[in-house]
């Protein structure tokens, strides 16, 4: 929802809530709700276009934290057909981590012995990622995408390099 408008800047909000729908047990969902709000600034100078958002994320879950959300980076029309975007993209949690890990589990038989059931780090889940990638428009009026989108701390459980890659067709 567009807030306000002005010749190169534009202020808007959104909303999104997912419900706890499909089966956790199947993997198919969180069973939780979540809902996230978000303040967006965008701007345009010419062919560079910066932007900004910043918000919150409400988990219901009794083991997942709400975050505060922020993101900045641009667009830049740099050919009719060729669009470049980056982002600094980041999900800061909200209070202590309500994740409960297993502590050591010490056997008797037939030694004794200690055993560390998991190694994850009791550290915030704090998450910094940097997205880099482009459009490009062909004259069939098919707009090919690709993107990467890379971690930049070592918070949550992510891969080295997320790669997406898409067409878009406008009819």
């Amino acid at each position: 929802m567009t807030v306000t408008q002005a010749e190169r800047t534009t202020f808007a909000l959104l909303g999104d809530v997912r419900f706890p729908t499909g089966s956790e047990d199947d993997l198919l969902g969180s069973g939780h709700l979540a809902a996230r709000g978000l303040g967006i600034l965008s701007a345009r100078f010419g062919s560079f276009s910066p932007h900004a958002n910043i918000g919150f994320l409400f988990r219901s879950g009794d083991l997942q934290n709400n975050a505060v959300l922020a993101t900045v980076g641009f667009d830049h029309l740099m050919a009719p057909w060729a669009t470049l975007a980056a982002d600094l993209v980041s999900e800061f949690q909200v209070g202590e981590s309500k994740l409960r890990l297993p502590g050591t589990v010490t056997y008797d038989a037939p030694f004794r012995r200690t055993v560390e059931p998991t190694n994850i780090p009791t550290e915030r889940d704090d998450q910094i990622n940097g997205s880099f990638g482009f459009k490009f428009a062909t004259g069939a009026g098919i707009t090919l995408v690709a993107n990467t989108q890379w971690p930049l701390n070592r918070g949550g459980l992510r891969p080295n390099l997320l790669w997406t890659a898409g067409l878009e067709y406008n009819f």
